[in-house]
């Protein structure tokens, strides 16, 4: 009687399968890390149309934008989502609760003009009219600026930026030229100015 051959995957073959289903495994988990940041991205983009336009009905209702809550001030003197009671005066009349950026983080060692990697968080900062020439806007009311620190696709061609003035070749350096422009891009990813 002739032995039974016995059936089976060689080491080799079951090395191959393993390196296989591993790299299929990569390749998926790096298409799903992509898609919830684009998601964090637009949940970003949203938060922001959101609270502009509840600055806006705030404006509407009390003739001026609400202050700076030293409270929530922190880098720059900017209100920001890490903080307690970011622009906690919306709520709830004009927006249902304060919203905060999905990762709302500094990186240590934080620097305006410096590398954003790291910094997720939403800002908002009120600016009176006195403000406005020196900036070189071009109106003389009170305004104000709501911006994402950090989008993690990066700017995109159709985000918004807040400006004022008509920014000299290169860019405004640091941020801003007195009486010649301030533009927020420089700091933010993605920012909207409200008033003027």
């Amino acid at each position: 009687m002739k032995p039974k051959e016995q059936s089976g995957f060689t080491l080799i073959e079951l090395l191959v399968v393993i390196s296989i289903i591993g790299l299929l495994a990569s390749v998926v988990l790096v298409a799903v890390n992509a898609a919830r940041a684009k998601g964090r991205d637009a949940r970003r983009v949203a938060d922001i149309r959101q609270l502009a336009t509840a600055l806006s009905l705030y404006y509407a209702a009390n003739n001026d934008y609400p202050i700076n809550d030293p409270t929530s001030q922190d880098v720059g003197g900017w209100n920001v989502s890490y903080k307690p009671n970011f622009v906690s005066s919306l709520v709830p009349t004009f927006i249902g609760n304060s919203p905060k950026d999905p990762i709302n983080q500094l990186e240590a060692g934080f620097s305006f003009f410096g590398a954003k990697a790291g910094s997720y968080f939403y800002a908002y900062y009120h600016y009176p009219a006195s403000l406005a020439a020196t900036y070189g806007c071009s109106f003389n009311n009170d305004f104000a600026v709501i911006a994402v620190r950090q989008l993690e696709g990066g700017r995109q061609a159709d985000t918004p930026k807040a400006a004022c003035g008509t920014p000299p070749p290169g860019g405004c350096p640091g941020g801003g030229v007195a009486n010649v422009c301030r533009d927020w891009s420089t700091e933010f990813d993605y920012s909207i100015l409200v008033g003027g």
